[in-house]
């Protein structure tokens, strides 16, 4: 994948107004079923977590996705934006925990919240992804093919309206890959074709860096490949787009220079 790609940007984005009369800019990012299936954020900071809360609230989100630990290798990535035992107000906004789930790889948190003035509440649940080193990729593919099924699972359930809110710290390099490969499953399931360029060139249309380093751009063709084969185990047709895409990705040494070749790298 170009490190660089044109810099004309679309601007699905929200403006969101921070307590200090600041901005942070939050991504309506098209999934495959719609425009504005997922809003792409960066990880809450200190100041930033009270607005987290108050987005949540009023645009109707169910689905949080949490792709970075809050500290890893010593540095703060993300502020633990969540409360524990008791409930915890965040500004205007009542945030319970109701249940956590830990598992080796990830953990699911479900909230109740409610807000001052009315009279609702309204459940959230986080899907902690916690094996995702930053600016690297899972240990496996099956690891982030298993919990794009099972966040995938949970957001049929709800409206279609309602935007999955996808995170990691920076908001761009596992962000733009979880969302990435949640659209090229529907694709491959879909249209039985898949255009793993096309569908990153396109989510970096509409923000800088999306899917943000060589080995997650491999990553995703790893994961597509593997589907690919398992459907193949299965006597399912699908057709690939790319032809060579096979033999070019089981070649490929991440640390190859990008020459602007064959998807962006040196075959």
């Amino acid at each position: 994948m170009p490190v660089s790609l044109p810099g004309v940007f679309k601007t699905h984005y929200l403006e969101w107004r921070l307590l200090k009369n600041d901005t942070e800019t939050i991504f309506l990012l098209q999934g495959y079923n719609s425009k504005k299936e997922f809003i792409a954020a960066q990880g809450p900071l200190p100041n930033t977590v009270q607005d987290f809360w108050h987005m949540i609230w009023e645009k109707k989100i169910y689905t949080v996705v949490m792709l970075t630990k809050c500290v890893e290798q010593g540095r703060t990535k993300c502020e633990e934006y969540w409360p524990n035992k008791q409930s915890k107000n965040y500004g205007d906004i009542m945030v319970a925990m109701t249940s956590e789930i830990f598992l080796p790889e990830w953990t699911i948190r479900d909230f109740s919240i409610e807000q001052s003035d009315s009279p609702e509440s309204h459940p959230v649940r986080q899907f902690h992804f916690t094996a995702w080193p930053d600016h690297g990729v899972p240990e496996t593919t099956d690891l982030l093919i298993s919990f794009r099924h099972l966040v995938h699972e949970f957001m049929k359930q709800k409206p279609s309206s309602s935007p999955t809110l996808v995170h990691c710290s920076a908001g761009v390099g596992r962000t733009g890959t979880f969302i990435a490969i949640d659209r090229l499953i529907q694709q491959m399931e879909m249209e039985n074709t898949v255009d793993v360029y096309g569908t990153v060139y396109d989510l970096r249309m509409h923000r800088s860096l999306m899917v943000q380093t060589e080995d997650q751009y491999v990553f995703l063709n790893h994961c597509v490949m593997d589907i690919i084969k398992s459907k193949k185990e299965k006597k399912m047709d699908l057709i690939y787009q790319n032809t060579d895409a096979m033999a070019i990705y089981e070649n490929f040494t991440p640390s190859s220079p990008y020459i602007g070749r064959a998807n962006g790298y040196h075959v």
